[in-house]
């Protein structure tokens, strides 16, 4: 596990540096407005994860249980029934995208005039092989083929740099349109590249509808998550009168917190199929949830040092680099602790896959994005603009978190556990985030030079360098890594 961690975290950074410095280089190239459009084409890019009715989900979720097992030729066949009806779904998802693209165009009087229809029409054409890449990617996660997965996304993350960003500098939207294109298709001659498993045609009705039947409550979780986690964008473009520029601007909360939450998945991408090979071994919902609790400490220490460095850093880097941006900079500060409140909600969320509980990780997640729902439209409708719709947002990320916490591991753990799960978690992140926010507060980041922002990330790397020797000399981080190093 510390390994595939190490692997996995690795090329996570390398992809998070890739990350910003082609997120920088899109808004230097684009405008707030354009950027709006894409970020808003970017959400129903994500939704297409959710056209094959779950049945990708239920296919991954027997493989990794009967890998635990042991009995894996039934597990096998699901497998290529999923390809077939993921292929399918993708091409009637396309099809829609492209028919509202045209409707868009025809309606607006230019069909290659109208940036919503030439940007619908592109996305069509996206999605097909975007569901083929994650569909691929997500077998060789189940497998934990973790090298490989990882040296995709940083092949992906280069690839989005060199030619992504290269093309949307030289031609502006239609250039990222096909910018992305050539990334996955490079992503996909990749996976082809490595090996990865070929899967054949198949059908059959019954079993079909039996995976979809174990997939479908994931894939409606995973739907409803989704929403809950591009609602702020959503209710911006509803609510507000210059909708593609105001979320052009919020977009910056994507470069920051988006980070955060991208490391905290890229490491349950590691556990979540563990969790589903350990209860298909020893068939106890306790030892699931020992596991996940430990694994979110791994998660609260790799996120308490990028949370700091990004409440005394963004500001001042992002608010010099992109003036045009100027007002997204506050709101992607105030959604950095929502966005390591929704980063260390994965374990919990994987647990309850893990033992055929999602119905309440559904219930949780309705529930966050009601709260949220409400809190966006009094952030909208009363003035608070997008620094309310920030703060709202992380409001109802934490809550998310704490009831998903309540509903999924903590029932399972002994007192012992629960005291060690909500001790070294807190001690873990508390002490680094105070520390920035202290020094945020005495030295605001529109009064800061480099010299004294160098200064304020030095500071929050001491005192987080002693957080985590504290949890390694004194958390038992040290005495299970030679346990399972000796093991």
């Amino acid at each position: 596990m510390l390994g595939d961690s190490l692997v996995v975290s690795g090329s996570a950074a390398i992809c998070q540096a890739l990350g910003v410095v082609t997120s920088l280089l899109l808004r230097l190239a684009l405008d707030p407005a354009q950027m709006g459009v894409w970020q808003a084409l970017r959400l129903f890019l994500n939704y297409a994860n959710y056209a094959n009715l779950g049945i990708s989900k239920g296919a991954a979720r027997e493989l990794s249980v009967a890998l635990g097992h042991g009995e894996t030729v039934e597990a096998e066949r699901g497998l290529h029934l999923a390809f077939t009806v993921n292929t399918l779904s993708s091409f009637v998802y396309a099809a829609v995208l492209a028919g509202v693209g045209v409707w868009l165009g025809l309606a607006s009087g230019g069909l290659w005039s109208d940036a919503w229809a030439v940007g619908l029409l592109a996305l069509s054409v996206l999605v097909v092989l975007q569901r083929h890449v994650t569909f691929r990617v997500t077998i060789l996660r189940c497998r934990q083929a973790f090298g490989v997965t990882a040296q995709v996304s940083v092949v992906e993350g280069i690839l989005t740099l060199v030619v992504g960003a290269s093309a949307a500098w030289c031609w502006g939207l239609n250039g990222l349109y096909a910018g992305t294109l050539a990334v996955l298709v490079g992503s996909l001659a990749f996976l082809h590249f490595r090996g990865a498993e070929r899967f054949a045609w198949a059908w059959d009705r019954r079993e079909i509808g039996r995976l979809i039947g174990i997939g479908s409550p994931i894939l409606l979780a995973g739907a409803v998550t989704t929403l809950f986690q591009s609602l702020d964008k959503l209710m911006i473009l509803a609510y507000s009168s210059d909708r593609e520029f105001e979320l052009g601007c919020y977009s910056l909360s994507l470069l920051v917190s988006g980070q955060i939450f991208g490391l905290a998945n890229m490491l349950s991408l590691v556990m979540g199929p563990r969790y589903g090979e350990l209860f298909g071994r020893v068939g106890r919902r306790r030892d699931v949830a020992m596991l996940a609790a430990r694994a979110s400490e791994l998660q609260a220490a790799a996120l308490a040092i990028l949370a700091g460095v990004a409440i005394v850093a963004a500001g001042p880097v992002l608010g010099r680099m992109l003036p045009d941006y100027g007002p997204g900079v506050a709101p992607a500060l105030w959604l950095v602790p929502g966005a390591v409140a929704l980063g260390l909600s994965l374990p919990a969320n994987q647990f309850l896959v893990a033992v055929g509980h999602e119905r309440r990780a559904l219930a949780a997640l309705v529930a966050a994005t009601a709260v949220a729902a409400v809190g966006n439209h009094l952030a909208l409708t009363l003035g608070y603009s997008l620094v309310g719709v920030a703060i709202s947002t992380t409001l109802s990320y934490v809550a998310s978190y704490l009831l998903m916490v309540a509903i999924s591991i903590w029932p399972e753990l002994d007192r012992a556990a629960r005291e060690r799960y909500a001790i070294v978690t807190s001690f873990t992140l508390v002490p680094s985030l105070a520390c920035a926010m202290s020094l945020e507060v005495g030295w605001p980041s529109v009064d800061t030079g480099p010299a004294t922002t160098t200064l304020k990330i030095a500071l929050v790397f001491v005192v987080w360098a002693a957080t985590v020797l504290v949890g390694w000399q004194w958390g038992g981080w040290k005495a299970a890594c030679r346990a399972e190093g000796g093991a």
